[in-house]
């Protein structure tokens, strides 16, 4: 095979999931072209993949991203036909919902390797039998590898931080160099620590010498803006960087890589931090711990409950204190 491509149109942390399969394809293909196929959001997470030679971005019709409009069917069209003239040899499919292994086939590439989802049979070449909720989302994806004869005996997801450019220089430029990134949101506010608790991690991480950085969307920002005391420290939507939007997602993941730690609910950043080195404890409430676990290359912890109101701000800062943060320092 001389051409590979991983098709991953889901959401960020699902990506930075797919991220693991590249690496072992490099390893079984050294002089394949290795592409990647994901949202438009997402792409500039596809560009840290090691190993990626090529990214096609654009969001499908049936999966509106967080906080984007429903996106227009011409983009979309445009890039199944970008991949079509690539020519790839092989797709592996994360994740295989009818609609994107129909786009997948309407590519033209010969072999499609997905696992099994309502109708979506007849869009694939080989079919795995469905994703089991009691694995490791890693160890189901290597299996995926395995139909194309590509080991893939300890899968972890790694992120390159030499492909930031100058906007690693720039950012770091704006940040002091001993800060915690605290992630208190996620997609369903239900599951979400109190903002109240966080401020008391943040009161914490301030009498332990480190400053925190605030992650989140410019609404979410406001909210801890508006409503809540906290310490001062940085909030990743008023940092900067040439050529990129204050807050975007580059900006995001440059300031992610160069945090002490990370402390956040199970949602994309808590896998990009992850994935770049970071020290990460994740916050499960209740969430899918045995599934979605911190599976990167750097430290974790996890703390999880059956609810958000049984963790308390002292409870995270016991678990960032277990991965040896603050006896480093």
């Amino acid at each position: 095979m001389q051409r590979i491509l991983v098709v991953a149109l889901d959401n960020l942390g699902d990506l930075v999931f797919a991220s693991a399969l590249i690496p072992p394809i490099r390893e079984a293909f050294p002089s394949a072209v290795i592409g990647v196929w994901c949202k438009e959001y997402t792409a500039p997470i596809a560009r840290l993949i090691p190993a990626v030679d090529q990214v096609f971005a654009a969001d499908p019709l049936w999966a509106i991203s967080p906080g984007r409009p429903r996106p227009s069917f011409g983009p979309f069209a445009r890039t199944v036909m970008e991949v079509r003239r690539a020519q790839f040899d092989a797709a592996i499919l994360s994740a295989a919902p009818w609609r994107t292994a129909a786009a997948c086939a309407l590519t033209g590439i010969p072999i499609r390797v997905g696992r099994k989802r309502h109708h979506n049979a007849a869009f694939l070449t080989t079919v795995l039998p469905e994703e089991d909720a009691t694995k490791p989302v890693l160890v189901e994806q290597a299996s995926l590898l395995a139909e194309l004869g590509i080991p893939s005996p300890a899968p972890r997801y790694r992120l390159d931080t030499s492909r930031f450019g100058g906007v690693r220089d720039e950012v770091a430029r704006q940040l002091t160099k001993r800060f915690v990134a605290l992630h208190p949101f996620a997609g369903s506010r239900d599951r979400c620590v109190p903002l109240s608790e966080w401020t008391q991690v943040a009161f914490g991480l301030q009498a332990r010498g480190f400053q925190s950085l605030w992650v989140g969307t410019t609404r979410e920002l406001d909210e801890l803006r508006r409503s809540v005391t906290h310490p001062m420290g940085y909030y990743v939507d008023r940092i900067h960087a040439a050529g990129v939007d204050a807050g975007s997602l580059s900006v995001t993941a440059a300031a992610l890589s160069l945090a002490s730690g990370f402390i956040g609910h199970d949602s994309g950043p808590l896998h990009v931090a992850g994935a770049l080195g970071v020290p990460v404890v994740g916050v499960f409430a209740p969430g899918q711990p045995e599934r979605t676990f911190p599976q990167g290359i750097g430290a974790w912890r996890m703390i999880h409950r059956s609810t958000p109101s049984e963790i308390g701000g002292g409870d995270l800062l016991r678990e960032i204190a277990d991965l040896g943060l603050f006896s480093a320092q």
